[in-house]
């Protein structure tokens, strides 16, 4: 008997169809070819470079929309400082006040760095989805409001923290910054929302009128979507953190869970000032592997978030074996920089397995470097890999949790300390 999808949901009949069309179990996956990267060791810089291009052309194009150019004017101003986690660390919060065609959008970065550095420090840098002050137990994060927005269904809704208490430090596992400080890195992080409020009409809450008229984003020829405007976030944030003396700009490394790995990932590939990339259960249009119909296909992503994307990626619903690009070609444009993938055993719908199959097909792009061809299925709690791009899986759900950190922190280590 077939599994239920999402049974806890109680979903509408005509939405439960969709959900019931993803393929949950591995026996039934239908015939595919995965499709060959374009990017290898042995082609000289300049075809590499013509190839990521042509690659970044069509996911811009077909999928994530483009990512929106640096804006006119971009102010940095630090808002708040101090010491926090018993002394351990340097709390600074600033505003990236960011302008175009006389428009403002500004931008809260909580970073933190160990108070005893003495030489500049890497420093991870990822999105959250609730607010800064629900990612960590320091009190003295500041909190800014938010506008709301309504359910747009009874399953999904805007989780961002309303009120200064509400939520304080609920995902502080998923960043354990105290760990992260103590290992020598610092770690800074600012709320999708500001970016983009992950709603499909959040049309004035987020950077896109900076760009684009009304009219333009709610057309059919739409250029940008939510994904790309994360990822426009985390380069935003890139140019304050290397503008500052404490923090090497040559190891910035850009995290994201879910929805925001997938931006994580389109950031990585855009901007090379990012020096690695890491993708926590990113799934679908992430970091598994499209054509392998398994877990969420084009169909529910349609369903699910299709402002996530521009029109036209509708095309896909219903030919997902057959698409004509595929998301190891993506990851292979971040090399020779590194690259961590994490998946886990019980996130079905994220399909751990194509995570890990479109990792190890992008990881011909760094050759020996690269992730073994022989290697069939990762043991979980052990990561394959250990030079530019590793791949870990635990067991459990999906998350991030503090054991996906003590991994990436040994692999961040070994290159960045």
């Amino acid at each position: 008997m077939k599994t239920k999808a999402f049974p806890e949901a109680n979903l509408p009949p005509d939405i439960q169809a969709k959900a019931d069309r993803m393929n949950l179990d591995e026996s039934a996956v239908p015939p595919y070819t995965p499709l060959d990267i374009t990017i290898l060791p042995e082609m000289s810089a300049a075809e590499k470079d013509r190839n990521a291009l042509t690659v970044l052309q069509t996911f811009a194009e077909k999928f994530y929309g483009e990512i929106p150019p640096r804006c006119q004017k971009i102010e940095f101003i630090q808002t708040a400082s101090g010491k926090a986690f018993n002394g351990c660390a340097v709390r600074r919060e600033f505003d990236i006040v960011c302008t175009n065609n006389g428009v403002s959008r500004t931008l809260h970065l909580l970073l933190y760095t160990p108070a005893n550095a003495v030489k500049k420090v890497p420093c991870f840098l990822g999105l959250n989805f609730m607010g800064n002050t629900t990612v960590s137990n320091d009190p003295e994060v500041t909190f800014y409001p938010i506008n709301p927005y309504p359910d747009p269904s009874p399953w999904r809704n805007d989780n961002r923290a309303r009120t200064p208490e509400e939520k304080r430090g609920v995902k502080a596992y998923r960043w354990e910054f105290e760990k992260v400080l103590k290992r020598g890195f610092a770690s800074a992080t600012l709320c999708l929302g500001d970016a983009q409020t992950d709603h499909p009409t959040a049309y004035k809450d987020g950077i896109m009128p900076l760009f684009y008229s009304e009219d333009q984003h709610n057309s059919p020829e739409r250029k940008s979507a939510a994904i790309s405007a994360w990822a426009w976030g985390l380069m935003r944030a890139v140019d304050l953190l290397e503008s500052l003396d404490f923090i090497d700009r040559n190891k910035i490394i850009v995290h994201g869970l879910s929805r925001l790995g997938k931006a994580a990932i389109w950031a990585g590939a855009n901007d090379r000032r990012i020096a690695m990339t890491v993708s926590f259960c990113s799934g679908t249009a992430g970091a598994k592997m499209s054509r392998r119909y398994f877990g969420e296909n084009m169909e529910w992503l349609d369903n699910w978030h299709k402002d996530w994307f521009v029109p036209g990626f509708e095309k896909y619903i219903g030919n997902d074996t057959q698409m004509p690009f595929d998301q190891q070609q993506l990851m292979a444009v971040i090399a020779p920089r590194k690259l961590y993938v994490a998946s886990a055993v019980n996130d079905l719908y994220a399909d751990p397995q194509g995570e890990f199959l479109a990792t190890r097909a992008a990881s011909a792009a760094w050759g020996k470097d690269g992730i073994a061809q022989d290697v069939l299925r990762p043991v979980p709690g052990n990561g394959i890999g250990n030079e530019a791009v590793r791949y870990f899986i635990r067991n459990g759900e999906h998350d991030c949790l503090p054991e996906n950190w003590d991994d990436l922190l040994d692999f961040a280590a070994k290159h960045f300390l």
